[in-house]
């Protein structure tokens, strides 16, 4: 395909202004072949995914989609950075769900909140609600400005040891991250296969109503300090370790459901 004449001046995918829904997959070079000096995209578009399409660098280029809802984005890049991503999250956008797997730098150096003058801070729009939120970035997002920018409004968060196969426990301050998930009502941990506990202080987050783990065969045992009150399932699945797996039977009775598979 002519690149620049599909997405560009007259081109026929900016002007498709009804367009609602874009796959674009194992097209690596479908960015880095175009001129980002204006937006690419309709801004029409509620459901995107990007998968394996790599040249972006940042989110700018779909800093225009104002009806979105959905956003995946999965090895589109080691260096894809979410500077964009405010315009995403302010009045006017409808940003509700970012899934975002093979990119483990996506959250570093990028602060939200910049420093802003007087007249900046009077004009600023309101940041509108993310709900969900699933990465394997777990690293860089814990660390970064970014989380406190969302982490009011998340209800679901999914986090993958895909990105961290190393990882073998939670720091404090990424501890300190998590608890800062007050309307979170689902967590799950997916694939951390040396992470040998889980973070302290879920007992602190007080709307969580579901915890999954998946596969985190190293994982032996719930955290210390217990779990909240408001826990309605529990969900230990696949490749997980006998004693976790036994210390979750032995709360039947204490939680409405209990999986274990």
């Amino acid at each position: 395909m002519d690149l620049p004449t599909l997405v560009t001046g007259e081109g026929w995918l900016p002007a498709l202004q009804s367009l609602q829904r874009l796959r674009i997959g194992l097209s690596p070079m479908f960015m880095s072949a175009l001129s980002f000096s204006h937006h690419i995209f309709p801004s029409s578009l509620q459901f995107v995914e990007l998968i394996g399409v790599e040249g972006m660098g940042t989110l700018d280029p779909l800093s225009n989609l104002s009806s979105l809802v959905t956003l995946e984005l999965g090895c589109c890049g080691q260096d894809l950075k979410c500077q964009g991503l405010r315009s995403l999250l302010t009045t006017g956008s409808k940003l509700n769900a970012l899934r975002v797997f093979g990119s483990p730098r996506i959250f570093a150096g990028w602060d939200p909140h910049p420093r802003l003058t007087l007249e900046d801070v009077e004009g600023e729009e309101e940041q509108q609600p993310l709900r969900v939120l699933r990465t394997d970035a777990v690293m860089g997002l814990l660390a970064a400005p970014i989380f406190s920018f969302i982490s009011s409004s998340l209800t679901e968060l999914v986090l993958n040891g895909y990105g961290s196969q190393g990882m073998q426990r939670f720091s404090k301050d990424q501890e300190e991250a998590l608890q800062l998930l007050y309307s979170l009502q689902e967590l799950e941990f997916w694939r951390f296969h040396k992470l040998q506990q889980l973070p302290a202080g879920p007992r602190n987050l007080t709307s969580l109503k579901i915890l999954s783990i998946y596969d985190c065969p190293a994982i032996l045992a719930l955290p210390n300090n217990g779990l909240p009150k408001s826990l309605q399932e529990l969900g230990v699945y696949y490749d997980c370790s006998k004693e976790l797996n036994q210390q979750c039977r032995g709360l039947w009775g204490t939680i409405p459901r209990i999986r274990i598979g």
